[in-house]
């Protein structure tokens, strides 16, 4: 009767266990799924089965002990690095300290002896620009005691500051000038000059020229140096010139220069010595047109001149431009050793 009343029972158990997922029916080893079975009813248990040990590797059975982390190097602070320096412009070079405290004055012996000042170290005093109103804004720069002409590699064999020329006009005169170069510089001081519109004046020029680089005056010899009557009559060969060579410096870099205009007679001087002198006149034209000079049909004639300082297109400076015009006196005539005398009157 018992069972009879049990059967169904376990039949519909057994249905509900088929439709269960196969998870459900894994049995933890935790814990058992309730026995359908009532209590009184003596069911064997399977024999508790213990689980095997997980595989182990070796390091995993004896852990090497762990190295110790390396601690943190300090932090440096670097402290914040100076700033470059800003690079020089070519064209803008450094500030000369003047080298000559009497640099652009006039003595009191100077005064008297009637000598006037072209650039008075600030100013330009008696020179003005042959084609800019403003010479000291188109090239030419005041720097320590200079007036110089800087030149950047891009401005070199170009006109900037363009030729100055004296606002006043001489006969017989004394011009006397100091002068620097930088390497392979080239320029002149030209008088007894003509001039064109537009054009630069041309005339009789007092060489100025590096004569160490520049190649006019290594090719052109002592016709070309410093010192000469450019390309018309040699300089002599006792000129010396203070040169711009960096590896041949010398105690000073700076150059005298000297222009004599007294009646025909010309005289060129330099750092103190005579280096060239001539007569105006045919001969000096001769001379010109046997050199090759290019002349103009007013070369080597005596007249009223301005002076003119070239921009080459080179790096030139200068001061001392010191000018004194001279009054020729007029000759007396030369009176006999042993005049006749002269028979008394009756």
């Amino acid at each position: 009767m018992f069972i009879a009343r049990i059967i169904p029972w376990l039949f519909i158990a057994t249905t509900a266990l088929a439709q269960l997922p196969p998870s459900a029916l894994i049995v933890s080893r935790d814990r058992q799924l309730p026995s359908l079975v009532p209590s009184r009813t003596h069911v064997p248990q399977a024999p508790d089965v213990q689980p095997a040990p997980p595989l182990t590797t070796p390091a995993e059975e004896k852990p090497m002990p762990s190295s110790p982390k390396p601690e943190p190097a300090p932090r440096v602070t670097k402290p914040a690095p100076e700033p470059a320096p800003e690079p020089e412009p070519m064209d803008e070079p450094e500030p000369t300290q003047p080298s000559d405290a009497n640099a652009n004055k006039l003595s009191a012996d100077e005064k008297e002896q009637g000598w006037r000042l072209l650039f008075d170290g600030k100013n330009l005093t008696g020179l003005k620009g042959v084609r800019s109103a403003s010479p000291l804004s188109a090239g030419w720069k005041v720097i320590g005691d200079e007036l110089k002409l800087p030149k950047s590699i891009m401005q070199m064999d170009k006109v900037t500051g363009g030729d100055l020329i004296t606002t006043e006009s001489y006969l017989d005169f004394e011009f006397r000038f100091q002068w620097k170069l930088s390497t392979s510089s080239n320029s002149g001081v030209r008088y007894l000059v003509t001039s064109s519109f537009g054009q630069s004046p041309s005339g009789l020029e007092y060489q100025i020229i590096d004569d160490v680089h520049n190649t006019i005056g290594l090719k052109g010899g002592r016709l070309r140096r410093s010192g000469a009557l450019d390309n018309v009559l040699p300089v002599g060969a006792n000129a010396h010139l203070n040169s711009a060579d960096p590896l041949n410096k010398q105690a000073t870099p700076w150059n005298e220069g000297r222009i004599l205009v007294q009646g025909n007679h010309v005289e060129h001087w330099m750092n103190g010595l005579k280096v060239l002198e001539f007569e105006l006149g045919p001969q000096l034209r001769a001379a010109a047109t046997k050199s090759g000079a290019r002349v103009g049909p007013g070369f080597g004639v005596k007249a009223r001149t301005q002076i003119v300082l070239l921009d080459e297109g080179t790096s030139v400076s200068f001061r001392n431009l010191k000018i004194r015009p001279i009054t020729v006196q007029p000759v007396a005539p030369i009176e006999p050793e042993n005049p006749t005398p002269t028979p008394p009157t009756q």
